[in-house]
């Protein structure tokens, strides 16, 4: 069933199509939050914050933007608020996405490919940490979510060139991060840490 389609069922009282909707974008949701707050509890908190936030302004929903943007856009704004009440946070760069600590095992068993795997994974999550929020967002938005520029933008509250350019700069400054921790140099294989 569409997201319009549920909408109009949500509006029309059907809980069944609000359940809908919060099944489709609690992740995505989650995982936008979880990006810039790094903390999968407060995370939680928010993305329900979101969800109510957004049914109640249900009727507000246009249609010609899309329901995942309208609703990462809520998600986001939500998220920034939430940063902007608590001030600045410190950061565990050994956890990964959201805070969660988890790596998702190789599909080769062995030992080494095991750990060069989740030195990867650290060594990508600390990059990540190290991008501007507004670059991070925008990666997860673009790559994660699988959002075009113009949903981004919207997202975001920027413009589509802004958007643009903020997922060009994070991908650099994450390339860049990458080869000085040791992934992908020239003398490497692609995805092999550098032994020097």
């Amino acid at each position: 069933m569409s997201d319009d389609r549920l909408v109009r069922d949500a509006l029309a009282g059907q809980q069944d199509a609000y359940a809908g909707l919060l099944q489709r974008y609690e992740r995505p949701v989650f995982n936008v939050i979880a990006r810039l707050v790094h903390d999968p509890g407060v995370a939680e908190e928010l993305a329900q914050e979101t969800f109510l936030k957004a049914f109640r302004r249900l009727d507000t929903f246009d249609q010609r933007r899309g329901f995942s943007p309208w609703l990462l856009r809520i998600a986001h704004n939500t998220a920034i608020d939430a940063l902007r009440r608590r001030g600045p946070q410190t950061l565990d760069i050994d956890a990964g996405p959201g805070g969660d600590a988890r790596v998702v095992a190789s599909s080769d068993p062995g030992p080494d490919r095991q750990t060069e795997h989740r030195l990867a994974v650290r060594d990508l999550v600390a990059a990540l940490v190290r991008l501007r929020p507004e670059h991070r967002l925008a990666l997860v938005l673009r790559f994660q979510e699988a959002q075009s520029y113009k949903q981004i933008a919207y997202v975001m509250g920027v413009s589509e060139g802004t958007a643009k350019s903020y997922v060009h700069r994070a991908r650099g400054r994450l390339a860049d991060e990458m080869r000085t921790a040791g992934w992908g140099g020239a003398t490497n294989r692609p995805g092999s840490r550098s032994t020097e």
